[in-house]
């Protein structure tokens, strides 16, 4: 009796102590700034810019995105300076946060 006592009041607390929803981290906070750790464990990607100068054939490296949006501004920046660009979705999955 004295068992069941004691596991009935440990669940009791146990159950008392849980949460009634889950609270998963926001990909946007409020401030408007991204949470990269949400937003990289949402959609595990990155997206790559590359530039060439016009007429040329190899192409640059700019820098790696987790925002399509924003490698994309990044390409537009560039272009207003002269350069060819393009923004590819990288083929690596799982580099980071794993």
């Amino acid at each position: 009796m004295n068992k069941l006592i004691l596991l009935s009041l440990v669940c009791t607390s146990f159950v008392a102590t849980m949460p009634f929803k889950a609270s998963a981290a926001s990909p946007v906070d409020s401030t408007g700034e991204t949470n990269l750790i949400a937003q990289f464990r949402r959609n595990d990607r990155q997206f790559n810019v590359y530039y060439r100068n016009r007429g040329a054939r190899q192409w640059n490296l700019e820098n790696t995105y987790l925002n399509r949006r924003q490698a994309e501004q990044a390409a537009r920046r560039l272009e207003r300076r002269g350069y060819n660009t393009y923004v590819q979705l990288s083929r690596e999955v799982g580099r980071r946060f794993g």
